[in-house]
């Protein structure tokens, strides 16, 4: 099914907004970067991102969504297209690293706020794309065993362990 010109502009748009609040967001607490900041950083009128967005929630989302879509591919890319075990384990820290680094404020924000009725209308969306970043974390974790690296625990402790480490 091809893609309408609309859909791609909304797409484009919405990506574009992403990049400046994750912008913003990284020099600041999610609590304290505001629609009216994200609209003049992106030279939108708020009313637009309200036409792309229901609110800063759904910013987030997008941007943390999207923040683990391109870990996913990097991951791909990197560590299960490289046929070094040693390598791969490495090049799996350093993009997670770097994930973390990129959103931590944005990463805290949900964890600080799980409990709130925000985290249950947001956080299906980020549990899928974690979920599919997990499934394939645990496919690199397999690959570095049948390659002979041993783990002291099994792949969904390591794939917790490393989360744990990362979020700090």
């Amino acid at each position: 099914m091809r893609t309408s010109r609309k859909e791609v502009e909304r797409s484009f748009k919405k990506d574009f907004v992403g990049e400046i609040a994750l912008e913003l967001f990284r020099h600041k607490p999610y609590e304290r970067v505001s629609m009216d900041e994200i609209a003049r950083k992106a030279e939108f009128g708020k009313g637009t991102l309200y036409k792309l967005f229901s609110g800063k929630e759904d910013i987030m989302v997008h941007v943390i969504c999207r923040g683990i879509e391109k870990l996913r591919c990097d991951l791909q890319e990197q560590c299960m297209g490289s046929s070094d075990p040693r390598q791969a384990m490495k090049a799996l820290l350093e993009l997670e690293y770097d994930f973390y680094t990129e959103y931590s404020n944005l990463v805290l924000t949900l964890v600080f706020r799980q409990n709130d009725n925000f985290a249950f209308a947001i956080m299906d969306r980020v549990r899928a794309e974690h979920q599919q970043l997990s499934d394939l974390l645990e496919q690199i974790f397999e690959r570095a065993r049948t390659a002979g690296m041993c783990f002291r625990m099994d792949n969904q402790e390591l794939i917790r362990a490393l989360e744990a480490a990362m979020k700090g």
